[in-house]
């Protein structure tokens, strides 16, 4: 499987139960404010949606990485966001450890 199709797979899912992980990064940013869900691809096909723990503040969430790129991009989304129609993804793929920032419209 290719990260493209592997992305597309988890995104799919993701999409498909899109109520519950609104609520759950709704949840998330009262209790632990600005941040992201940092989720595995492959996690996401095998147990379907994330949970509370895998959400990570904004800090945690940088300091993953270590391109400045991926930080500044990183950043600017997480500073950006309006919290209450948007979360905030990042999605990392198995195959080549392809990493995905993407904005999630929340109902």
């Amino acid at each position: 499987m290719s990260a493209i199709t592997e992305r597309d797979k988890a995104i799919s899912i993701l999409d498909s139960k899109l109520a519950q992980l609104s609520k759950l990064y709704k949840e998330c940013y009262l209790s632990m404010g600005r941040g992201a869900l940092l989720v595995y691809a492959n996690d996401v096909i095998e147990r379907g949606l994330p949970n509370e723990n895998d959400y990570r503040t904004k800090k945690e969430m940088v300091d993953i990485f270590d391109d400045p790129t991926s930080h500044a991009k990183l950043k600017e989304m997480v500073d950006n966001y309006d919290h209450k129609n948007e979360g905030i993804l990042t999605l990392i793929t198995i195959y080549s450890n392809a990493t995905y920032f993407i904005t999630v419209k929340l109902k």
